[in-house]
């Protein structure tokens, strides 16, 4: 083991009803800690004794964001397993299928490369609604912007950095494509990427949309607020960003419908692709 090796997290959600990690393939040991997070706030804790569980969290829960903010509680307070002592926390929503050989793999080739946010592909017969995170063949690790809160993986510092600000997006939406890219630039860790070399598959359809949660806002409302709070730290932090981060990032919409300027410029990277895909062709 390398001296200055730091474990990570793996954390899973669980409704405390079917049995726990039952959407992921016990097939090797987990070169990670996993953290079992029932959002009942009620399971009993001898229903997953047989399995290698290192931390549990037990709360009540309505939506992704709600079950973030509670992690970061759990580790804010924690002074036997201080934030500090974890490189990586990946987040994953009960829905997500992987294998613990696969999150190995991540966390491996996450390490390799000095990602700072990554997430596995996703696969073409599973949910999904950003088509730059759906598996491309023969690709190991492409950079982007963000990625989706289904199933991230943050640098353990990012992810205690972006904790006061988990309370306004109870859906979680926002927090993926608007803060944490917001928060890698002040914190200079921007190495985003799509582990390709990976594939999970999300089987759920998405049910956040339009739901009005406990503090009376919907989903729309909690990612305009993420927003808003992001134009503030950027005020705050204005030599850190750039134009690009604004036409990008910032003032991308996703509420509704991709706007037309960013289906125009998938036009030039797509006759790209066709190109080189023509070339490979030729070569068979």
């Amino acid at each position: 083991m390398e001296p200055n090796y730091k474990p990570s997290i793996v954390a899973v959600t669980w409704d405390g009803v079917a049995p726990a990690l039952s959407h992921i393939f016990q097939d090797v040991p987990p070169q990670f800690e996993i953290l079992l997070f029932d959002n009942t706030g009620k399971a009993d804790k001898a229903l997953f004794a047989h399995l290698p569980i290192t931390h549990f969290i037990s709360h009540k829960t309505e939506c992704k964001g709600d079950i973030i903010e509670h992690i970061y509680y759990y580790f804010q307070n924690n002074t036997t397993n201080p934030p500090a002592n974890y490189k990586y926390i990946g987040i994953i929503d009960d829905d997500v299928y992987f294998s613990v050989s696969d999150l190995n793999k991540l966390l491996f080739l996450a390490n390799l490369q000095d990602l700072e946010v990554f997430q596995a592909k996703l696969s073409h017969d599973g949910v999904n609604s950003h088509r730059q995170l759906v598996h491309k063949a023969g690709v190991i690790i492409q950079e982007t912007l963000w990625v989706e809160i289904m199933a991230p993986f943050y640098d353990m510092e990012i992810f205690m950095a972006a904790g006061p600000y988990y309370q306004h997006s109870i859906s979680g939406q926002g927090i993926d494509v608007y803060l944490i890219p917001t928060l890698q630039r002040i914190l200079k860790k921007n190495k985003t990427a799509v582990v390709h070399a990976v594939q999970m598959k999300h089987r759920r359809p998405f049910r956040t949309d339009f739901r009005r949660f406990v503090n009376g806002k919907d989903n729309l409302t909690e990612i305009n607020d993420i927003k808003n709070i992001c134009y503030q730290l950027v005020s705050e932090h204005k030599e850190l960003f750039d134009q690009a981060f604004f036409d990008n990032v910032l003032d991308i919409k996703y509420i509704r419908a991709i706007p037309l300027k960013k289906k125009l410029k998938r036009i030039k990277p797509m006759l790209k692709n066709l190109y080189s895909l023509i070339v490979d062709a030729s070569y068979r």
